[in-house]
């Protein structure tokens, strides 16, 4: 009991949690401690259902329907708004990560909670074709969490409660009027068929059209008047299963997605055979090539970028060289991507993937600097002076003589400019000093990436002199490389254990002036050595005078992963720890050197 209430106040550290294997822990820790009672379960499984990541946001969320502490529809029409608010890149990644975090949690749970199922039921069958297909393969992404077999199970649950809702569909229009104005629309469909009046291209049968170029059958463009595709078809689509039952116009969206999900578990187009004990054989596409131009042909060039972009995270190293430098969409998730594969490259192909790295560093530095430099902007303009020399503060001037301030006849003021103040260049020496000790261990991954980032824009800083220290087990010093974060991320190899008090021993062998010295360390201080040694150096950083500040992520949503009972033993040490976002840290650094 002491040891499952003592795991239950660490809760809040899997704020920041990506890993799967952190939703499972968390609903074996939730069912133990619901045994046992207590409020704090319940507070710490709503903190984290209303401001975990997206995973943590599902998982949390699935728990507390399995525990009884909220009700299966109020969550199934929350999983629904997540679809609803998947409309742009950032929103369905995130729907992905929610639904894993969810079907991790609690797979089951859709198919057992009829209330929690429901809702998305509604808001599958009411997109329209467009909005699923933009939906399609983050919906895909999130349910290929489960088995074939659990999808199995839950497609039989939902074809289930879609037949037993038909017979309401017609209303009540009387079956045999309903069956002669089918055979009257079918023979006037013949007829425009034997004139010519029928579109080109179009089959009569499925509404498809033949791409020539490929001989690929493609679904026609979806109407704004009615969804071509059935509620029970989108699901087939979402679930990779059961695609003989398709009608043809869809196929090609179940084999395009297939060669994402499906490969070697017989998903899919590929899985026709699954349902008698045997796997697909067919080949997959010809080349990487093929089938990007066939994901731009049915989901358009956004979408393909995103499930490139995914495949590239599933460990697909082939699909990185289609992805187009000067269109691709920037973002931390992308490169995290790109250089987890860069390593294993041999140097020819690495040569042909560097200007993608080089776009996407740079357009994320940009917009980092544009971000974070209003927070360094005391640090960065010249100083203020009543000693003439440099050009005239305007602002500054106004306001040291409001009390000389005359309101003329005509309704203007003046102001008698008696104490004026000048702007005099700062200093170029580098009076204050800032270690950045960066966790490099597999866990941090996100967290290096903006370190680096952020770190080179701080190098900018005239009066501020940057370091760098990479550190798992060992410790390197990248301060030669901090103004080229393209450099400084090609150098950096994460994964490995956490040796956090050797990176601060390095540190503190740095330190020449303590009260102007910044150690700042990024860290999920799951530390991999004993723990005296670590409160020992921060005690001695402290001690010297350094100002030292722990960062349990660094990131732009600012949600930790870390240890938190480690992470209160170094705030009784003197180290400060709080998750930050870069701009974040920027102020603080900017308050500390102004």
């Amino acid at each position: 009991e002491a040891l499952t209430a003592a795991a239950v106040r660490q809760l809040d550290g899997l704020t920041g949690a990506e890993d799967p294997a952190d939703a499972r822990a968390l609903v074996e820790l939730a069912q133990r401690a619901d045994r046992l009672g207590g409020i704090r379960l319940g507070d710490a499984l709503a903190r984290l259902a209303a401001d975990g990541s997206p995973l943590m946001r599902g998982a949390a969320g699935a728990v507390r329907v399995l525990l009884g502490q909220e009700e299966a529809r109020t969550f199934g029409d929350r999983v629904a708004s997540w679809v609803d608010g998947a409309g742009d890149p950032e929103s369905r990644t995130a729907l992905t990560a929610r639904l894993a975090g969810l079907l991790t949690a609690a797979g089951p749970l859709l198919e057992s909670a009829a209330p929690a199922l429901e809702p998305l039921l509604d808001r599958v069958a009411e997109l329209s074709d467009r909005g699923f297909l933009d939906r399609l393969p983050a919906l895909r992404g999130g349910f290929d969490t489960l088995s074939p077999a659990a999808r199995e199970r839950l497609l039989s649950t939902v074809e289930e409660r879609l037949d037993g809702e038909r017979p309401s569909d017609t209303g009540d229009i009387d079956p045999a009027a309903l069956a002669r104005w089918t055979r009257a629309d079918l023979a006037a469909r013949e007829a425009l068929a034997a004139l010519g009046l029928l579109p080109t291209g179009r089959s009569e049968e499925d509404g498809t059209t033949e791409d020539p170029g490929h001989g690929i059958v493609k679904p026609a463009a979806p109407t704004a008047s009615a969804p071509t595709l059935a509620p029970a078809d989108r699901w087939r689509l979402l679930l990779g299963r059961r695609s003989s039952r398709l009608p043809a116009s869809a196929r090609s969206l179940a084999t395009a997605l297939d060669e994402l999900y499906g490969q070697g578990r017989g998903e899919g187009s590929r899985g026709d055979m699954a349902g008698r004990g045997r796997g697909g054989r067919e080949a997959s596409y010809p080349g990487v090539r093929e089938w990007s131009e066939e994901l731009a042909a049915l989901f358009g060039p956004g979408i393909r970028e995103e499930v490139l972009a995914a495949a590239a995270a599933a460990g697909r190293r082939d699909v990185l060289m289609e992805l187009d430098p000067d269109t691709v969409r920037p973002s931390v998730d992308l490169l995290r991507s790109v250089l987890r594969h860069a390593g294993g490259l041999p140097e020819a192909r690495l040569a042909a993937l560097r200007p993608l790295v080089r776009r996407l560093v740079e357009a994320l530095t940009r917009q980092l600097a544009t971000r974070l430099r209003p927070a360094l902007h005391g640090t960065a303009l010249p100083r203020p002076s009543r000693r003439p020399g440099g050009g005239l503060d305007l602002p500054r001037t106004l306001r040291a003589n409001l009390a000389t301030a005359r309101r003329r006849p005509d309704g203007t003021v003046l102001v008698i400019p008696e104490r004026p103040v000048f702007r005099s260049r700062a200093r170029r020496a580098a009076d204050w000093r800032l270690v950045l000790v960066t966790d490099v261990s597999g866990s941090m991954e996100a967290s290096t990436i903006w370190a680096a980032l952020t770190a080179s824009v701080l190098a900018g800083v005239p009066t501020l002199s940057t370091h760098f220290l990479a550190f798992s087990t060992e410790v390197m010093d990248l301060t030669d490389q901090v103004e080229d974060p393209l450099s400084l991320l090609l150098e950096v190899q994460v994964g490995g254990g956490t040796h956090i008090a050797a990176g601060l021993r390095h540190a503190r062998e740095l330190v020449t002036v303590p009260s102007r010295t910044l150690v700042v360390v990024i860290s999920d201080f799951e530390e991999g050595y004993p723990l005296g040694g670590l409160l020992a150096e921060v005690r001695a950083l402290v001690g010297a005078g350094c100002h030292v500040l722990g960062c349990a992520s660094l990131d732009d949503s600012g949600r930790p992963r870390y240890s938190t009972g480690v992470a209160g033993q170094l705030v009784a040490a003197g180290m400060p720890v709080a998750a930050l976002s870069p701009l974040e840290l920027a102020r603080w650094v900017g308050e500390k050197i102004a």
